[in-house]
């Protein structure tokens, strides 16, 4: 996923403030949300930054958001998204910056949660399956030009899962975060508690009864997604269970 594909994304309602177009089209390769004065040695190359500005004031000199936006540009992030919920606006001055040390920087409105867009991003790196060339694809043609159209229009976890997975028998499926937590379920899937997902994930070595997808992200380890399938059914040999990462 590129900085420029999140901008198109009108669910997430983000507003290019600076940002010249080869920058705009670098490959995302995750998250990190801080808040930190100087991030630099918890990022990794080609993430994008969340910051809710909360270290900034006004009346700091332009030198403290000088050494934020060169944090980011030494660590090799692909773009800085500000939120407008502390300030009301991003401040001039970062613009001034991120156009300085060559940071795109685009604004998060307070209705835009700093989890939606990680989600965006997460999903987006799952489901462009089409994009990357293979000997071999997870999903036919049609379900990826499908999902990146459902993408595009900011379709959730769920309706991605339900669709995916439509051909393979409506299997019950889930797409967990590493805590447990159930970022999105096929409709033939009953809710399930973090507890016991969280458990289930942690036992998944032992229990052959279930597929469970690790799908990895480069940020960190609880960035780490999973597709459960609480089933001892297979998906039939049409499609591949491996990850689309």
């Amino acid at each position: 996923m590129h900085v420029e594909q999140l901008l198109q994304l009108e669910s997430l309602d983000l507003a290019l403030l600076w940002g010249e177009r080869p920058l705009l089209t670098r490959e995302i390769s995750g998250v990190t949300a801080t808040d930190l004065e100087d991030p630099a040695r918890f990022l990794q190359q080609g993430e994008i930054v969340l910051s809710g500005l909360v270290w900034w004031r006004p009346g700091d000199s332009p030198a403290k958001t000088d050494h934020f936006v060169s944090a980011l540009r030494s660590a090799g992030a692909t773009a800085l998204l500000a939120g407008e919920e502390t300030h009301g606006t991003v401040p001039g001055v970062l613009v001034d910056s991120c156009r300085e040390h060559g940071v795109p920087l685009l604004s998060v409105p307070a209705r835009t949660s700093f989890r939606a867009i990680t989600e965006a991003v997460y999903l987006r790196q799952w489901g462009d399956l089409s994009r990357r060339p293979a000997h071999h694809y997870a999903l036919p043609a049609n379900v990826r030009t499908e999902l990146a159209r459902l993408l595009a229009d900011g379709a959730g976890p769920a309706e991605l899962l339900d669709r995916a997975f439509a051909h393979l028998g409506r299997l019950p499926c889930y797409l967990l975060a590493a805590g447990g937590r159930t970022l999105g379920r096929t409709p033939s899937a009953p809710e399930l508690p973090v507890q016991q997902a969280a458990a289930l994930l942690r036992d998944t070595a032992r229990d052959t009864t279930r597929v469970t997808l690790r799908i990895e992200a480069d940020s960190g380890p609880y960035d780490t997604w999973y597709l459960y399938l609480p089933t001892r059914r297979r998906p039939r040999r049409a499609y591949s269970t491996r990850s689309p990462m």
